[in-house]
């Protein structure tokens, strides 16, 4: 029998030492020295990590920074929240930027969009036709676009996907989450290459940090900004000394003026991490997989690790996960007296995971609550 996912069923200490007993862990001391991305569900366990059952639509470390809904927003935020017109999606991203009139960053959103969603229907299918010549061996290789199915047969939105006779997923009672019921097979098919959901998630987060609050102003002198190069942590465990390695996919740093120029002055506001899709889906839901969590966990362990100016508000690293046109924020919290005590023989600390629901980039609800928890982490990292 399958275990249920780590990150859906160890929610309390209760049930990480039933689970721990039940599935015969092992501690952090016990279990072999292996790399970041293979790290699984046994690093969990000798990470003992919880995930606090309560999803958000707000991080709790960022939501006292939430605004009030009346807050005056730019016309490109107000832009980006309406939606891309209806046919944004047969256009290039160059036609996007010079004709649609909405900007070249929100025009690379759409564009970005367009290839996550429907990336296989805009790429040119090439066949090897006759020249008409019978005798003539070589064949002619010619492009010929692939023909649009106006209905898109293929695609369906994941608020209106259904298995069997069961119903789209209902709003959790903890959040609005933008995400419908999801079915595997669909959402495999859909599925589009790292590269272009990790395009994606930085187009979103670049434009909603050129133009949303508190950054809606051209004269700062502190600001925090995307970075898109891909970053190799290294941390040192305090008892045993293991080496930990892990590589982000990007982040986001702040940077503040100093004489004349803007220098980084925190390197780890958020870490990045993409998926080409979800690794996961349980009974039409997806979720976190125990690969792409201990990932995770392994980035934030090694992020607070290797942290020795503080840089790391009250022991607490934020991710931002991607996966397709899905976003979810995650909050470690990894105490001091954890980063002392998960290496013993009778360790009694803990990891503690805080997530917000997904939200759909398809869909304007998805949209608002990631202008909301990147808003309030620009405030919480200022």
């Amino acid at each position: 029998m399958t275990n249920p996912s780590y990150f859906e069923s160890v929610t309390s200490e209760l049930k990480f030492r039933d689970r721990f007993v039940t599935e015969g862990a092992k501690l952090f001391s016990e279990i072999p020295h292996v790399a970041a991305s293979e790290w699984g569900r046994d690093h969990l366990f000798a990470c003992r990590v919880i995930r606090r059952e309560t999803r958000h639509d707000v991080l709790p470390i960022l939501s006292r920074h939430e605004s009030s809904s009346d807050m005056k927003l730019f016309p490109e935020i107000y832009e980006f929240l309406r939606g891309p017109d209806s046919t944004y999606r047969s256009q290039s991203e160059h036609g996007l930027v010079r004709d649609s009139g909405c900007g070249s960053s929100l025009a690379q959103i759409w564009a970005a969009m367009a290839m996550v969603k429907g990336g296989k229907d805009l790429r040119i299918e090439r066949r090897e036709e006759s020249s008409g010549d019978e005798s003539d061996n070589t064949p002619d290789v010619s492009a010929k676009r692939i023909r649009r199915n106006t209905a898109q047969e293929y695609y369906v939105n994941s608020t209106d996907i259904q298995v069997g006779s069961s119903s789209p997923m209902a709003e959790s009672s903890h959040g609005h989450s933008s995400i419908g019921y999801v079915d595997n097979e669909t959402h495999m098919f859909l599925s589009s290459p790292e590269d272009e959901t990790l395009r994606l998630a930085s187009c979103v987060i670049r434009h909603i940090l050129y133009y949303a609050p508190p950054q809606d102003s051209g004269h700062l002198q502190t600001v925090i900004e995307f970075r898109d190069a891909k970053r190799r942590l290294t941390g040192t465990t305090a008892s045993l000394g293991r080496k930990i390695v892990a590589i982000d996919d990007g982040g986001l740093n702040r940077r503040k003026v100093q004489g004349d120029i803007f220098a980084i002055d925190k390197e780890r506001v958020a870490i990045i991490e993409a998926k080409a899709q979800f690794q996961c889906v349980e009974n039409g839901r997806p979720t976190i997989s125990d690969s792409c969590l201990a990932q995770m966990t392994c980035e934030a362990l090694v992020a607070r690790l290797s942290d020795p100016y503080g840089e790391l508000k009250k022991g607490s690293a934020i991710l931002i996960h991607a996966a397709q046109h899905y976003m979810c924020f995650l909050q470690f919290d990894i105490s001091d007296q954890y980063l002392s005590d998960f290496e013993s023989a009778s360790p009694s600390t803990f990891i503690y995971v805080t997530s917000t629901n997904w939200f759909d980039l398809s869909s304007r609800s998805g949209r608002e609550q990631v202008v909301k928890n990147l808003s309030c982490l620009m405030c919480w990292a200022m």
